[in-house]
């Protein structure tokens, strides 16, 4: 132990933790330490490492990930029916390198998830690619594997005020649906202003992420217009790929309202069952899933 270390009770802590020694899951689950009240365990630190990275824990990820995109899979299959031309049309996205990438990195992305809403926005990302309809937002060469690693940066706090940029700027987004107009944006600055109050977001902060979020594309700052904005005023709004993202987070929520999806969640969707909704699941899509795994 390094000389006068000991007095400080969180090293000390620290240097009683041996995890090489094979009593160590009995000697973390013990160890404690009280600091000013607070309870300080390094056992819980060792067990968030575990569930975040202990190999079963990632597979299930991974697998909640895949039960996702079956699920979304399924709405697509129905919005298509027989219709030979879109069926044509997502089996060729489905066989495209395009679509194993994405698989790829969601993949990658989803195993390392810090929570299973991430998961969720990357199968809708996917579903999204894949379907009939794509987003209006999205275009026609979208890079899905870029989406879905920007979607795994992003915070609760990214994800808010890009909503709140959406929300406020909504009417002008559809009136100018090229955003090319700073005025018609700019405009809505005391509509910001007010909804940034409302939220309980600091000012400052809701800069600092809108600033973020311009760092990944999904937002911009609106160009000054003096007969709008204050000296002291700013304004953002989202781009098209914030709109994208934004439309994805927004359709993800359907996958937490499925029934299906949400005993997933929970654990109580036993093992055989989730075995035989995969078994029924046979049709192209899968096949291409698993090719795109194999061939990444």
């Amino acid at each position: 132990m390094t000389p006068g270390k000991i007095d400080n009770p969180v090293e000390a802590s620290f240097e009683a933790w041996q995890p090489d020694s094979p009593n160590s899951g009995e000697r973390l689950s013990n160890l404690a330490l009280t600091i000013g009240g607070i309870k300080f365990v390094p056992a819980k630190l060792w067990q968030i490492l575990k569930d975040q990275w202990d190999r079963g824990a990632r597979f299930q990820r991974i697998d909640y990930l895949f039960e996702g995109i079956r699920l979304g899979f399924q709405s697509v299959q129905s919005d298509i029916g027989e219709v030979a031309e879109q069926v044509n049309a997502v089996n060729a996205k489905l066989e495209g390198e395009r679509f194993r990438e994405a698989v790829s990195v969601a993949c990658e992305e989803a195993a390392g998830a810090a929570s299973k809403k991430k998961i969720e926005q990357m199968a809708t990302v996917i579903v999204g690619y894949v379907g009939p309809t794509p987003s209006a937002w999205a275009p026609p060469d979208e890079d899905v594997a870029s989406m879905i690693r920007d979607i795994a940066q992003l915070g609760d706090r990214d994800i808010q005020v890009l909503g709140i940029l959406a929300t406020v700027h909504a009417s002008a987004v559809s009136h100018m649906p090229n955003l090319q107009s700073p005025d018609a944006f700019s405009r809505e600055t005391p509509k910001l202003k007010t909804t940034i109050a409302e939220s309980g977001i600091h000012p400052d902060d809701f800069l600092s992420t809108c600033e973020r979020l311009r760092g990944f594309g999904f937002g911009a700052e609106v160009l000054r217009n003096n007969s709008h904005m204050g000296p002291e005023d700013f304004c953002y709004r989202p781009t098209r790929r914030g709109l994208r993202y934004w439309t994805t987070s927004k359709a993800s929520l359907k996958l937490r309202g499925n029934k299906v999806a949400s005993r997933f969640r929970r654990g109580t969707l036993c093992r055989s069952r989730r075995r035989r909704l995969a078994r029924l699941w046979r049709r192209r899509w899968w096949a291409c899933l698993v090719s795109a795994l194999h061939g990444a």
